[in-house]
């Protein structure tokens, strides 16, 4: 695990976190989570933020991870409304809350949330 490029970039959000990104006028916080998927669409745990947020779905997931709004499903054809985040797989989003983040996907699978 400690070669896996994830540990870089969860480093270097941290590192911005804590130091702010010049000109941002930094960060107040930093936020970290870790939330189970279930098979119905679920918001994130809701927190505040000022430079958004990252989600990494667990290397070891059974199934992909659906991100996106209210309502998002599971839908692969083509015809669906999430972002789908396969075992492994991260995505950076520009909210200033976690509350407009949803997830769906394989049950008892796992997300990892930072953000700022």
């Amino acid at each position: 695990m400690a070669n896996e490029p994830w540990n870089e970039v969860a480093y270097n959000f941290f590192q911005r976190a804590i130091s702010g990104i010049p000109g941002s006028g930094g960060a107040t916080h930093c936020h970290a989570d870790q939330q189970v998927v279930t098979a119905s669409a679920a918001a994130l745990t809701t927190t505040a933020l000022s430079n958004g947020l990252t989600i990494k779905a667990k290397s070891t997931n059974v199934g992909s991870v659906f991100v996106g709004a209210a309502g998002v499903t599971v839908t692969n054809d083509g015809s669906g409304n999430g972002f789908a985040l396969q075992p492994g797989e991260a995505v950076s989003i520009p909210v200033t809350t976690s509350a407009n983040v949803f997830i769906i996907g394989t049950l008892n699978d796992i997300v990892y949330v930072i953000g700022s």
